[in-house]
């Protein structure tokens, strides 16, 4: 298989490289892996290019949603969620029109307008209520992507696909999408895409990707109510809106980033001819993968060097040196790559940076897997010429293949049935060499059945059924001449090592499709199976070894999967702590809110009542509330404020009063009367007379006095009853 230590290596060092150049500012560069074969080199060149500015100031983004029939149920919600997280990380700079494309490419807005605007929100109402009808015609749906940059003269522009670019209506092969293509590469649009279907075109997508310098994005598989494994259709619901906003996002990120567009290239002659034919745009975000063949062994640095121009036509020069890098035969898919792009110049290569290289490779050893198994079958069923065949056509593509050297060596050991001193490998029938295809398959359409063992990239090809293993005689049945028995039980151990090996790549097959769902199902499903081979008898030692090697790496893979799995859910339930706390936190806020809000209103009522007093403790008690609020404090001093001055007002109002009404009297004590007739005052003895009544009733003594008082004032104004006559006697002697 492909899956091993120093082709991975190669992967990944070329997606670290890639990821590295888009997060700094580092120098343009570049690396070469080289895999020589048959006097040929075939190479895979990965390009990075440092630009100033990772993002364009303003672009306009086309959205081609699909609305064909097979976008429906949870595929068409999760298509509307990534649009809606589109929108929103769209920058207000930016603009964006939205067309609903099937048969045709119908407009929803007209013209560009901002994420936030009145015309995209009713666009999207449309959208949701839009039936999905019909089949696709993608071809057609750029083309009016297209003019519509065109009628609004846009500068930096960005066609962002939602579907699964499967184009029924048009089928896009080689002849048909160089049209599509080219024009695209004219106006300068780069193609992001988002697939989400049940059956989704990834080469397609991929492809419009690699040739105008935009990005694919492959989302998680669907998450269906089960259960017996306890999802509800609410958690399902709630992943798969989480993944489409994942995707969302990222696509709002995509259609802004800065894109170059080349305008002439200088490639040293000892490359030879290199794949795609025009050379494809440079992203800020990552890297361009190229691929040739060339008859000269690599081994000196070779430079590349690039004039470039970006949306707004500035001229931009670039430059790369990359060094050789010899690869065994882990390297060896770039041959079979090579072979497929030199059918149509590179135009339909699905290397969308580092990651689609990987993803060709593993379609690559994908195949090669298939075609071994294929090659076993016919091996139980007696065809050895045919598996010989199909065994020499893997070799070729993937020496290194441990699984099909086994095959091999399996086909040069004698049959049951032949001596093995009369058995010649070499009379074998060599194979006949590999016919090509009559006519290319359109990238759009639906997978074929998989009878030559084809990987197709939007369908899973079906598995060969295992063997049956032929039915062992009974212990009293003949068993034929005599020395035939060491024959039949070498038979019967390689078609028990064939039916191991089948069930084991059937397992480790199943594991791999669930271990990102459900891994520790898969994980006891490989350790079972690797409990099954440990134990199985009569199974040769180096086929026990190539057993429990693959399930040992399958099971690592589940385990790795399954601390991913762990720590997505681990961090999936930090963030709804994290939201319900925000919740919880938002409800306190908006209450207290609500009710400052209920106390100011009481607070302006007292005080247009000109109750300040009370006003006053109102607002005490918003400042209890809002301890750091500015408005519970200006309500405070307002309120002391308004009734001082109230009060101030009144004792004015009250002096000013008092003042008039004294320089009234005042006036009136001015007026003269006359003397007619004239004043007759009384005789003496009448004034005496109404002075003694008046001392008895007006008369006001400010001292205090009680009855002994009263009796001795009321003693002394008694006459005296006998004469007084101590005359010259001192009064203690009275």
């Amino acid at each position: 298989m492909l899956a091993r230590q120093s082709f991975w290596t190669l992967l990944l060092g070329l997606a670290a490289m890639a990821s590295a150049a888009a997060s700094s500012l580092a120098a343009d560069s570049a690396r070469l892996a080289t895999y020589r074969q048959n006097d040929q080199t075939s190479y895979a060149i990965s390009v990075m290019a440092d630009m100033p500015a990772k993002e364009v100031e303003a672009v306009d983004v086309v959205v081609l949603f699909d609305t064909s029939a097979s976008q429906t149920g949870a595929y068409r919600e999760v298509a509307l969620e990534s649009l809606k997280a589109l929108l929103a990380g769209i920058r207000p700079t930016d603009r964006v029109q939205i067309l609903a494309m099937d048969l045709d490419a119908t407009p929803l807005t007209e013209g560009f307008a901002a994420a936030g605007d009145a015309k995209v929100s009713e666009a999207l109402a449309t959208l949701e209520v839009h039936p999905p009808l019909g089949a696709s015609d993608l071809a057609a749906a750029l083309d009016a992507a297209v003019a519509k940059f065109e009628q609004a003269g846009s500068k930096n522009r960005s066609i962002v696909y939602i579907g699964d670019g499967v184009s029924m209506a048009n089928l896009l092969n080689a002849p048909t999408l160089r049209p599509v293509v080219e024009k695209l590469q004219a106006a300068r649009v780069p193609v992001s895409s988002f697939a989400v279907g049940p059956k989704v075109d990834i080469q397609l997508l991929a492809t419009l990707a690699n040739q105008t310098g935009g990005n694919v994005h492959v989302g998680q598989p669907m998450v269906w109510q089960d259960e017996s494994a306890g999802i509800t259709d609410a958690r399902a619901r709630e992943e798969n809106t989480r993944n489409a906003q994942l995707a969302g996002k990222t696509l709002a990120t995509w259609a802004r980033a800065a894109v170059l567009w080349a305008t002439q290239v200088q490639t040293p002659d000892v490359l030879g001819q290199m794949y795609p034919a025009s050379f494809p745009p440079l992203r800020a975000d990552r890297d361009t993968i190229l691929v040739g063949r060339t008859p000269a062994e690599l081994t000196q640095p070779v430079e590349l060097k690039l004039a470039a121009v970006d949306a707004t036509g500035t001229p931009v020069e670039l430059a790369w040196t990359a060094t050789p890098e010899q690869g065994g035969p882990d390297q060896a898919f770039l041959a079979s790559l090579v072979d497929d792009a030199a059918r149509n110049g590179g135009l339909t290569l699905p290397t969308v940076g580092s990651a689609g290289l990987a993803e060709v490779a593993r379609m690559k050893g994908a195949q090669a897997d298939q075609l071994t198994m294929i090659a076993q079958r016919a091996i139980a069923n007696g065809d050895r010429a045919g598996a010989a065949q199909i065994i020499q056509t893997v070799l070729q593509t993937d020496p290194g293949n441990v699984q099909a050297r086994n095959v091999q060596n399996a086909l040069e050991a004698p049959p049951a049935d032949v001596p093995a001193e009369g058995f010649e490998p070499d009379a074998l029938p060599a194979p006949a060499p590999a016919e090509a295809a009559a006519s290319e398959p359109a990238l759009g359409a639906a997978p074929a059945a998989p009878d030559d063992g084809a990987i197709i990239l939007n369908g899973a090809a079906a598995e060969p059924p295992a063997p049956i293993p032929p039915a062992e005689p009974g212990l009293l049945e003949e068993r034929g001449p005599a020395g035939t028995f060491l024959d039949e039980v070498e038979q019967e151990r390689r078609v028990l090592a064939r039916v191991m090996q089948t069930e084991v790549q059937n397992t480790v097959v199943d594991a791999r499709e669930r271990m990102r769902t459900e891994p520790q199902i898969a994980i006891q499903d490989l350790k079972l199976a690797l409990e099954n081979v440990r134990r199985a008898p009569n199974l040769d030692p180096t086929t026990r070894a190539e057993l429990e090697d693959k399930l040992t790496i399958a099971l690592k893979e589940a385990t790795r999967q399954a601390s991913i799995l762990d720590e997505l859910n681990r961090l999936r339930d930090e963030e709804l702590a994290a939201a319900r706390e925000a919740q919880f936190l938002n409800a306190q806020l908006e209450q207290r809110i609500e009710r400052e809000e209920q106390l100011m209103s009481r607070f302006n009522a007292l005080m247009d009542e000109r109750r300040y007093v009370e006003a006053e403790e109102v607002a005490t008690i918003v400042e209890e509330v809002d301890p750091n609020g500015v408005t519970p404090r200006v309500a405070a001093l307002w309120a002391r404020h308004k009734r001082h001055d109230y009060l101030q007002q009144v004792a004015r109002s009250a002096r000013h009063n008092a003042a008039w009404d004294t320089m009234y009297q005042i006036e009136l004590s001015h007026i003269p009367f006359p003397d007619n007739p004239p004043i007759i005052y009384p005789d003496a003895a009448v004034w005496e007379e109404l002075t003694k009544r008046r001392k008895d009733r007006y008369s006001v003594d400010l001292k205090s006095e009680g009855e002994a008082e009263r009796r001795i004032y009321g003693a002394l104004r008694q006459p005296l009853r006998e004469p007084w006559d101590f005359v010259e006697q001192p009064l203690r002697d009275v």
